[in-house]
C-alpha cells in the first residue's frame, strides 16, 4: 500500500475527529455555557433576548430552550394557556462566541396570545450538548410585563429562587 493512499484514508478521519472535539476532552473541566435573559433595545423596541455564551474552549451544540411562565395575569387569552414552551434552537456555538435570540413569540404563546397587557414569571432552561453529554443550564427567573410581542418591563426575581427551589415545571404551572 503506498504513502498516499495511507494518508489519503487517515486524513477524513483525523478531520472529522478534530472537527468532532476541538480542544480537548470533557474531563478537561473548561466546559462553561452562560446563558442569560435581557431586554435587547433597538429602534425604540424591547424584546426578551436569550443570550448564549461559549466561553469554554470547546464547541457547544445547543438544543432548545424550555421556558416555563408561572403566575400569569392576563386577559382576553386568544388560545389556552399552556404555561410552557420550547423554543428549538440547534445550532453550534464555537468557542469565544455567543449567540442572540428573542423568546418573545415563545412567551407570548405560552402565555396564551392575550390581547392585553400580562405579566408572569418567566424560568428558562437551556439544554445543550457537549462531548454527546447532554447537559442542562437554569437561568435566572425574571418577573417580566408584555404586550403582546413588545416588553413594557422587565427585571430579575431573585426573591423567588427560593420559592421554586425544589419544584419541577409542571408543579409551577399548575399554581
Amino acid at each position: 500500500m503506498s504513502t498516499y493512499n495511507i494518508l489519503s484514508n487517515l486524513l477524513p478521519l483525523r478531520l472529522f475527529r478534530r472537527w468532532r472535539k476541538p480542544g480537548g476532552d470533557p474531563e478537561d473541566g473548561r466546559i462553561d455555557l452562560s446563558a442569560r435573559l435581557k431586554d435587547f433595545r433597538e429602534d425604540g423596541w424591547v424584546s426578551p433576548e436569550l443570550l448564549l455564551e461559549n466561553n469554554s474552549d470547546v464547541t457547544v451544540w445547543v438544543e432548545e430552550a424550555s421556558i416555563t411562565l408561572s403566575e400569569l395575569e392576563a386577559n382576553w387569552q386568544t388560545t389556552s394557556y399552556t404555561g410552557q414552551a420550547i423554543h428549538p434552537i440547534r445550532q453550534n456555538i464555537v468557542p469565544g462566541d455567543a449567540l442572540s435570540l428573542s423568546v418573545a413569540r415563545a412567551i407570548y404563546d405560552a402565555a396564551g396570545r392575550p390581547q392585553g397587557p400580562y405579566s408572569c414569571l418567566v424560568l428558562t432552561n437551556v439544554r445543550y450538548s457537549v462531548f454527546d453529554e447532554w447537559r442542562d443550564v437554569q437561568l435566572e427567573t425574571c418577573c417580566i410585563e408584555m404586550a403582546a410581542l413588545a416588553v413594557v418591563n422587565f427585571r430579575r426575581a431573585r426573591w423567588y429562587k427560593t420559592k421554586t427551589k425544589g419544584m419541577t415545571p409542571t408543579d409551577l404551572v399548575a399554581k
